[in-house]
């Protein structure tokens, strides 16, 4: 995370992310924050190292009504708004003004904007038009990795998302396997072979399915020589999907 030197001057700590912080690193350590926006801080926990959290995690009484969100969103820029929609969603205590907020953004949004919220999409109690939204984001969606979006559909586990997935699962099936001839790559987090794209997609389809043959897609990797993968394919397994690399 690249945070600029306008930020750099110390800050003091607020109680609720002090208290926060010193759970998380114990009473020895007390990261810098430098930067604060409106929906979250950023903090220093080493000379590189950066944390993140939502104000809407970090105190369950902070609360943004969504009529003032429905005035103000027309005005946001892409930058406030992708802030915004990565930060709200975390928040523990889900009401019918979260959904409202929910909705405002599914409206009038894109797919830089949808997919920093797109496991928020699961709380909406209409879970049919989810689905339904989360398919058309993969069926139209020009990146190369939506990631976010076979996530979820993987933990929406409807069956109805298995065709949308597929193109994506044997894309990246493909170009795991250039291992076998190409080897292993220095870096597999950000290399040339999407092991956590691949496994991301293979963790929804056994979600979705339950097929023995997505099973042993995964497998095949719990023995693989590098740590990270076999992690992944872990993690795949028991069903939790691998968290993007920062």
């Amino acid at each position: 995370m690249q945070v600029s030197a306008c930020y750099r001057t110390r800050m003091t700590l607020p109680p609720k992310l002090a208290e926060y912080l010193t759970r998380l690193y114990g009473p020895n350590q007390e990261p810098e924050l430098v930067k604060e926006t409106e929906w979250s801080y950023v903090y220093k926990t080493g000379e590189k190292s950066y944390g993140r959290i939502s104000k809407f995690l970090l105190d369950e009484s902070f609360t943004v009504l969504a009529s003032d969100i429905r005035v103000r969103w027309p005005h946001m820029d892409e930058n406030e708004r992708l802030d915004f929609v990565s930060n709200f969603w975390s928040k523990a205590n889900w009401t019918a003004n979260d959904t409202e907020l929910l909705e405002i953004i599914m409206q009038d949004g894109n797919d830089r904007i949808w997919p920093n919220c797109a496991l928020a999409f699961l709380r909406h109690p209409d879970r049919d038009r989810v689905v339904r939204f989360l398919i058309k984001r993969l069926e139209e969606d020009n990146e190369d990795e939506p990631l976010n979006y076979i996530q979820a559909l993987g933990l929406a586990k409807d069956k109805r998302a298995t065709p949308a997935i597929m193109p994506y699962f044997d894309k990246y099936q493909k170009a795991v396997e250039v291992e076998v001839e190409n080897g292993l790559p220095e870096d597999v987090v950000f290399g040339p072979i999407p092991y956590h794209a691949y496994f991301v997609a293979s963790g929804a389809l056994l979600k979705i399915d339950g097929s023995p043959e997505y099973e042993r897609a995964i497998r095949k990797y719990l023995d693989h020589s590098n740590k990270q993968v076999r992690w992944w394919a872990e993690r795949a397994l028991q069903g939790d999907e691998p968290p993007s690399p920062d």
